[in-house]
């Protein structure tokens, strides 16, 4: 059996009204002048009562940052951290998608740390660890709510690059599928598939083992069950909860096993034609699932058992069979299978096969060795 290491927050809270617990978790860090931080859409809505309710009735004070964009570039998180040094802030709560979340994590360790974002991007070249951070997640998708991992873009590269780091795991996450409920279907579609895509990618990859595995399977079990049915109707709380489990126990597994080469050859349409990174994502699955299907037909077939298409003795049908599942069910969920419907021009495969090479820390996990050559292929298959 291959042994393992397991880093993850020491404190998760699974359930919906879970979020009623944030002011007990930010005592337990010992805290008491808490940064929010989040984007403008949940800033001016509803949403934010949800957290602020149970901070003032503790007694609570806190602040919100309410300026992360989507795909936010990594040098507008200099503001943010301005703001946090100025105000003497003890802990950030990352309240939002992906991206909300995952400069959250860069900010906890720019406010207390003198170092370059660009110096951190890559594996374990974080310095130390900076503020305490928890994280509440208001989409089903990116699993940044525990992992080690923040995806920033950084425009005058034309690329998005991931900083990986046992340092950036929160201290506590708080996964409330209720605050789910309102998430347009587009949005639930394309975080939705960007967990399933985790859920499958963390499987295949090379570093998994015996512990991510069964977190891997436990994901898609739950998103292929739940995802349309949380595409289609937003308020199906059951659905929903699916989801946040499923998404939350994708983001354990990659935490462990890593994504592969769907993700490296998704950066180059987030950074260089801003595409939304579970878009990104989900226009490469199928050129990827197929590339990699030779290298590990045993492990598609288990995958096929998993989502119930499994065809005894049969380890390429099974396989086959597990590949026209998971399209199908990006397609029914609505999410986009061609770059050229991303408005991604044919003559920039080329230089965005060049870029994705780059992702080093993605590639090294797949179970196919993949070269450039294969990359501007594989663009031009999902064109």
């Amino acid at each position: 059996m291959k042994g393992f290491v397991f880093n993850a927050p020491t404190t998760v809270v699974f359930g919906s009204g879970s979020i009623a617990s944030i002011s007990g978790q930010v005592s337990r860090l010992g805290c008491k002048n808490p940064l929010v931080i989040t984007g403008p859409r949940i800033g001016s809505s509803s949403l934010l009562d949800e957290l602020r309710r149970p901070m003032e009735e503790s007694g609570l004070e806190f602040r919100v940052y309410d300026r992360v964009s989507p795909e936010p570039p990594a040098e507008t998180i200099a503001e943010a951290v301005s703001v946090i040094r100025q105000g003497g802030y003890d802990l950030l709560v990352g309240f939002g998608g992906g991206s909300t979340m995952d400069f959250a994590k860069i900010a906890s360790i720019l406010a207390v740390h003198d170092v370059l974002i660009e110096d951190m991007a890559g594996n374990d070249r974080v310095p130390a660890k900076g503020l305490p951070t928890i994280m509440v997640p208001t989409t089903s998708g990116s699993g940044s709510e525990v992992s080690p991992v923040a995806v920033l873009s950084f425009p005058d590269q034309g690329m998005k690059r991931g900083i990986a780091s046992r340092r950036l795991i929160p201290d506590a996450a708080l996964v409330d599928p209720a605050l789910t409920l309102g998430l347009p279907a587009e949005i639930t579609a394309n975080t939705g598939v960007d967990a399933l895509i985790h859920g499958v990618e963390s499987f295949l990859s090379v570093k998994a083992n015996p512990l991510s595995e069964n977190l891997s399977l436990m994901a898609c079990e739950n998103i292929a069950r739940n995802l349309v049915r949380a595409v289609r109707s937003g308020g199906d709380l059951e659905a929903r909860e699916g989801m946040s489990l499923g998404s939350l126990t994708a983001g354990l597994a990659f935490s462990m096993a890593g994504t592969a080469a769907v993700h490296a050859l998704a950066y180059p349409l987030g950074g260089q034609f801003h595409v939304p990174h579970g878009a990104a994502n989900a226009v490469m699955l199928r050129p990827l699932l197929e590339f990699n299907l030779p290298a590990c037909r045993e492990r598609f077939a288990r995958l096929a058992m998993a989502f119930g298409v499994a065809i005894p003795g049969d380890l390429q049908g099974s396989s086959e069979a597990f590949i026209r599942l998971v399209i199908d069910l990006s397609e029914k969920a609505g999410v986009k299978t061609h770059l050229r419907d991303l408005g991604i021009p044919r003559e920039a495969l080329a230089t965005m096969a060049e870029a994705a090479m780059e992702e080093v820390r993605l590639l090294e996990n797949n179970p196919r060795v993949l070269t450039r050559e294969d990359a501007e292929r594989l663009y031009s298959e999902a064109w």
